[in-house]
């Protein structure tokens, strides 16, 4: 019979594998917008505001505060989605 330890540490990577699996399909769920948009919003405002929307009642450093932000990004996001996702380059 199996010691206690290994069968700890089988049982541990089984779980670990599996939620792994379960959070990179989530992630590759997400519609290409939501992950354009969070890709976006890091790359302007920081690594620490990558959500792909902001709660309205949140007015601190990761909203877009000008008319010209606004327009940057959702351009960027547009160009972000017909390459088909962020890390992707042009297809030019």
């Amino acid at each position: 019979m199996k010691s206690p330890s290994i069968m700890r540490f089988v049982l541990g990577s089984a779980i670990c594998t599996i939620a792994f699996s379960a959070s990179n399909r989530t992630a590759l769920a997400e519609p290409l917008e939501v992950q354009c948009r969070a890709a976006v919003r890091a790359e302007i405002k920081g690594p620490n505001c990558r959500i792909w929307i902001v709660p309205n009642t949140d007015f601190g450093p990761c909203n877009m505060t000008s008319h010209a932000e606004i327009n940057f990004y959702d351009n960027r996001v547009v160009e972000c989605v017909k390459r088909g996702g962020p890390g992707r380059k042009s297809r030019t």
